[in-house]
């Protein structure tokens, strides 16, 4: 007698796919934002550091690339793993996969708005009125998207349940040196 796995349940799915999406998306964020400080001619870690002035105060502002890079980067990825959870909870039944990514989109500029308006001014005051407010937006709203293009998974079969098999290849005989063309 096998024992089966047990099965988590549909809402308990949606928010472990969006903590998932909220990772890729947080990352992607990070890469825009990463760049957009290269194009401005600024230091690369200048969004981490950033970030990492909630837990290092000032000293994030005079260190290069160090552990307050990290512990930006992380607190980073903590915070859009929640935020895709959230929205995983709340969408993650939305068809189909374009109106999810719209949702999506529009979800990170909402995020991107009450996040300055609300928790931002809570946690670090610092963070909106030094970051760049054209390439926030643009990486929020790239975060929705991948919140609205990962959320929505193919759902697994049950077990038991049998695919069709694919078509086979056409039969295209032997190809080969004595096949050549002279």
């Amino acid at each position: 007698m096998e024992a089966s796995k047990p099965q988590a349940s549909p809402p308990l799915m949606r928010v472990l796919t969006g903590v998932e999406a909220g990772v890729i998306g947080g990352l992607a964020m990070l890469a825009v934002l990463v760049v957009a400080s290269l194009l401005r001619r600024h230091v690369w870690w200048e969004t981490p550091n950033l970030l990492g002035s909630t837990f290092y105060g000032s000293l994030a502002f005079r260190a290069g690339p160090s552990l307050v890079t990290i512990a930006g980067g992380a607190f980073h990825i903590v915070i859009t793993g929640v935020v895709g959870g959230l929205f995983g909870l709340a969408c993650g039944t939305v068809r189909p996969r374009r109106r999810l990514v719209l949702l999506g989109m529009l979800a990170g500029v909402v995020w991107y708005y009450l996040g300055n308006a609300l928790f931002w001014q809570r946690v670090n005051p610092l963070v909106p009125l030094y970051s760049s407010h054209t390439a926030n937006i643009l990486s929020h709203a790239l975060f929705g998207a991948c919140l609205g293009y990962v959320v929505q998974k193919p759902v697994a079969a049950e077990p038991g349940t049998e695919f069709p098999a694919p078509n086979p290849p056409p039969e295209a005989g032997p190809v080969g040196p004595q096949d050549a063309v002279e």
